[in-house]
């Protein structure tokens, strides 16, 4: 009896000792959309930095529903269902509107941090500012916005490399333009909001319609829009720098090129910020200084096996901070010493997110194929072109759907409402092009 109670004890300790610690290890959840490459060499060097300064070992648990726009969703679908927490630590990545949305919702915690990293940082970057001023979320890298070229797919069809966005709207290039769904991905959503920005409400629609109409499919990942290009399914696409510089790493500079448009283009921070209620704080803050430290801004911007660099991925990232660009040779592109091309207001950009994500929907996305056929035959007879580019929307109409379309009931009778006009003007272009409404 009293060796099977021995046993029955040592068995028990042994089940606790292997136990305990996994109850007890450390722990972080974050939601991201960045790519694996991101996650992966991130996750790696914090992991030993974790080990280094708390002596113990730390579990990074990934979240991400598809792009920023999804995971935008999720986390306001989960704070809807407990307005105190998510279960969620930290969201990161995404650019800059969702921080914003997500603060205006007060679903951020500030956290400020140290004040030598703060001093570290410009306050802003061609006009955007880099970190809020109540600290509830932080610009962790700089982005950039353009149009990733296949120049092989370019020569075999006969097009020039494209110097502006309007010029993806041009004939030359129907069916071989690459772009994905704002409403999932929020860089390609930046990017339509830098041409609205830029051209103007009229050109700028002018533009988005004709880039959309000259797809030939419409993915839910910017980064797949990118892939294609890459492997000549498009022959450019709209890209967010880090996507078109990993493909360009792979394929070569002699076959691909990133193209910034001249006067029309941002610099964007692409942020950080600790959610409402994260059930891991202590290790949340530690993450959020971490991102902002000088070893993984190296890591971020810096080639693949230079010193300081990672060890898998390129990540192909533009450093937040401005010091890390001084010893970098590779880097030929430093946005603190780049002009800004125009003036880019980001507080409107910040209220129609929602807005404008839906309308780019109603307006082609969701009739892609009637919108394709339309402009075709706009191609074949430009006299069709005054149909083909109506809008039900007025630019001094934008405040008032702004300040109502958080109402469901008026949200769904407007996109009906525009969806009907679209599909009803494409069909018009189509069957009667020469026939004016």
């Amino acid at each position: 009896m009293m060796r099977k109670r021995l046993a029955n004890t040592f068995v028990f300790l042994f089940f606790f000792i292997l136990v305990i610690p996994c109850w007890c290890q450390e722990k972080i959840v974050i939601i991201s959309p960045h790519w694996e490459g991101v996650k992966i060499e991130i996750g790696r060097i914090f992991q030993d930095y974790y080990r280094k300064v708390k002596n113990t070992d730390i579990k990074i648990e990934w979240l991400d529903q598809g792009g920023s726009s999804d995971d935008l969703k999720y986390v306001e679908s989960l704070f809807q269902k407990n307005p105190e927490t998510t279960g969620i630590d930290i969201f990161f990545g995404g650019g800059l509107d969702p921080y914003l949305l997500l603060k205006e919702k007060g679903y951020l915690m500030p956290f400020k941090v140290n004040e030598k990293i703060i001093k570290e940082i410009p306050a802003q970057c061609g006009g955007i500012p880099n970190y809020d001023k109540d600290y509830t979320w932080y610009g962790i890298v700089l982005s950039s916005f353009g149009i990733l070229c296949n120049k092989k797919v370019l020569e075999f069809i006969k097009a020039p490399i494209p110097e502006k966005w309007s010029d993806l709207a041009k004939p030359e290039y129907y069916g071989w333009v690459g772009t994905s769904d704002p409403r999932h991905s929020g860089s390609m959503h930046m990017m339509f909001e830098i041409i609205l920005q830029a051209n103007g409400w009229k050109k700028g629609w002018d533009t988005i319609l004709g880039i959309l109409a000259n797809t030939t499919s419409i993915p839910t990942s910017a980064s797949q829009a990118a892939k294609d290009t890459a492997i000549g399914q498009t022959a450019v696409s709209l890209s967010i720098d880090s996507y078109a510089l990993a493909q360009i790493e792979v394929n070569g500079p002699e076959n691909m090129c990133f193209i910034l448009p001249e006067g029309q283009t941002v610099i964007n921070p692409d942020c950080a910020g600790i959610l409402k209620g994260a059930p891991n704080l202590k290790n949340a803050q530690m993450f959020i200084e971490f991102l902002l430290s000088d070893q993984c801004q190296k890591l971020l911007m810096y080639p693949k096996n230079s010193p300081g660099g990672p060890k898998k991925y390129s990540l192909n990232r533009l450093s937040i901070k401005p010091r890390v660009y001084e010893n970098c040779s590779e880097i030929t592109v430093n946005p603190y010493k780049k002009e800004m091309d125009f003036s880019f207001d980001f507080k409107l950009a910040s209220r129609r997110w929602s807005l404008l994500n839906d309308l780019v929907g109603v307006f082609s996305i969701d009739c892609a194929g009637l919108a394709r056929k339309a402009y075709k035959r706009v191609i074949e007879d430009p006299s069709r072109k005054d149909i083909f580019f109506m809008i039900p929307v007025k630019e001094n109409e934008q405040d008032f759907l702004i300040e109502n379309w958080k109402d469901p009931v008026f949200r769904n009778k407007h996109l009906n409402k525009y969806l009907n006009f679209s599909t009803q003007k494409y069909k018009l272009c189509i069957m009667h092009g020469s026939k004016k409404k």
